[in-house]
């Protein structure tokens, strides 16, 4: 069973295609969309009751340092990232990313791929966690 309320962020260098998934994701299951900017600047409280977060990869350099994005990608349930061809694995957001896969919480997709199928995908990536259930406490920051 997928949770009433995931909180998932939305990775992408494409802003309108980026926008676009988070607005669909966030319609699907019911939460608010936030944009990353709010969340890191303006210092916006996220929902209790879920979220999705959208922000382009060069937020995820916010990640390492304190405060940042580490809030929301800590409790996430969820992180999906649309891959860019200009992402190219040694970049600050990649190793970001590598440690979010290691924990489990990772969806990628080609940027291209139809919401449907990237819903679908995450419906399952979420009701696989749901039934493993998430780690003990937030992670240590990558």
């Amino acid at each position: 069973m997928v949770a009433a309320a995931p909180r998932v962020v939305v990775i992408g260098a494409s802003e309108g295609v980026r926008i676009t998934r988070a607005a669909r994701l966030a319609g699907h299951y019911g939460v608010a969309r936030l944009p990353a900017v709010d969340v890191l600047i303006r210092r916006q409280p996220l929902p209790a009751e879920g979220y999705v977060i959208d922000g382009a990869p060069q937020l995820l350099d916010r990640v390492a340092g304190v405060g940042g994005l580490l809030p929301a990608l800590a409790f996430a349930d969820l992180v999906v990232v649309l891959h860019g061809a200009e992402w190219n694995g040694t970049d600050e957001a990649c190793r970001v990313l590598r440690y979010y896969d290691a924990r489990g919480v990772l969806a990628a997709f080609p940027p291209g791929t139809p919401d449907d199928e990237i819903i679908m995908a995450v419906d399952a990536a979420l009701r696989a966690r749901t039934a493993v259930g998430p780690p003990d406490g937030p992670p240590d920051p990558p």
